[in-house]
């Protein structure tokens, strides 16, 4: 279950990284004492926030120094490493290169830890475990869970008396009037292709079906049979319809801005672009709904899953603390500051979202299992799923795309 790409703003990340991506060879002593641990993690946007957790954790753990590490491509930079040796001594990745990780074997297991008694979200370590194919035991955990959306202006939409649309046809009438009303109705950002993926999940993944994967893996499905992905292509070419002049101009960046700066009504992202979002406009007045598949509302789903998975490496010689510092990544306060901050939510039942649209969203979605899985964990971090859906949104040929998913699948699909 996950829409996150490796890296999706790689700027700050590389400057940040230039000092010694993976450098060490996991965690080390110094002069003065002090344990010192390296904790690599894929995500810019958290970048902050992890800081001000390892500040407190260093407060409260005066013997150990964390040092993080962020690289514009977790993959590589990751493949790179355990070529030398140097495994960082706790790695935070998204799902899609958890299963890359975890047949390194390089991983300790979290069974019975203090951080794997914190987890409550028993579905996301299940499909963590599914897409790591670990046999069912537990290497990593979900750090917090996502939840992809079509966030939406909340103004304009009472400016032009809209409601929320519940069915897809009347996500598309809604469309419709945006535009009929000189307005643009989506801000698409596909020049970064893991975007135009992410809106192949939205349309295909609540409607593939609960059993498509295993289908998939034993032979009896493929995407180019698949009613759900040629409705999902019909669909795709449909909302390009709705696109600014320039969609495949637009970075995740520039959409970001154009959204915060009221250049869209609506905007097909995570919950995890709203902190970008209102750092560009404080005063944005951003709404979120579920992207509407079903001809009915009740058939409707909520596209989330773990956005980032945590581990420890079993062979580093500061194991213990690096398994302290998780530990503390999964206790309450650092949970609730780190989901705040990031938009995102908690994987523990006892930290509530402190934004009211993402607490709608547990309480009605994630807490009554509305939801269904990104179809791109259905792959290894080594697909092309994301620059062929791209191709396909440039060209239009559906036969040829579905064929090269199929294709893709064969070759990076998680069997």
């Amino acid at each position: 279950m996950t829409a996150r790409p490796l890296k999706r703003s790689a700027g700050l990340a590389l400057v940040l990284s230039m000092a010694g991506t993976l450098a060490a060879c996991g965690g080390s002593s110094g002069s003065s004492g002090k344990v010192e641990i390296e904790f690599f993690q894929s995500k810019s946007e958290s970048i902050a926030v992890v800081n001000k957790l390892i500040k407190e954790f260093e407060q409260s753990h005066p013997d150990i120094t964390v040092v993080q590490n962020n690289a514009p491509d977790a993959l590589t930079a990751l493949k790179t490493a355990l070529v030398k040796g140097n495994v960082p001594d706790v790695i935070a990745v998204n799902v899609s290169v958890y299963n890359d990780v975890a047949k390194t074997n390089v991983l300790a297991p979290q069974t019975g830890t203090a951080a794997a008694k914190a987890v409550n979200a028993t579905a996301a370590i299940d499909y963590t475990n599914k897409a790591g194919q670990t046999g069912g035991k537990t290497y990593a955990l979900p750090w917090t869970v996502n939840a992809q959306v079509v966030l939406y202006d909340k103004d304009e939409f009472a400016k032009l008396g809209l409601s929320v649309p519940t069915t897809w046809a009347e996500f598309v009438q809604t469309a419709q009037k945006i535009k009929a009303a000189g307005q643009q109705p989506f801000e698409f950002t596909w020049k970064d292709n893991w975007t135009a993926k992410l809106l192949l999940n939205s349309l295909a993944g609540p409607t593939q079906g609960s059993d498509f994967w295993q289908k998939l893996q034993g032979g009896s499905a493929t995407f180019s049979g698949s009613a759900a992905y040629r409705t999902a292509t019909d669909r795709l070419l449909q909302l390009k319809k709705f696109a600014q002049s320039d969609p495949f101009g637009t970075t995740y960046d520039d959409g970001n801005a154009a959204f915060a700066n009221g250049k869209s009504a609506m905007y097909v992202q995570g919950t995890w672009a709203i902190p970008e979002i209102t750092a560009i406009n404080a005063h944005k007045n951003i709404g979120e709904f579920v992207l509407p598949t079903g001809d009915t509302a009740s058939q409707n789903l909520l596209l989330s899953g773990p956005d980032s998975v945590v581990g420890v490496a079993k062979s580093g010689s500061h194991a213990k603390q690096a398994q302290e510092f998780v530990d503390f990544l999964f206790s309450k306060s650092a949970q609730q500051e780190y989901a705040d901050d990031q938009h995102l939510i908690s994987v523990r039942n006892d930290v509530a979202p402190s934004d009211s649209g993402l607490a709608q969203l547990k309480k009605e979605w994630i807490d009554t299992d509305k939801t269904a899985m990104y179809p791109d964990g259905m792959f290894t971090g080594a697909s092309n799923l994301a620059g062929l859906t791209q191709t396909f949104l440039y060209d239009g040929n559906a036969k040829k795309y579905l064929g090269d998913v199929d294709s893709d699948f064969g070759k990076n699909g998680i069997k």
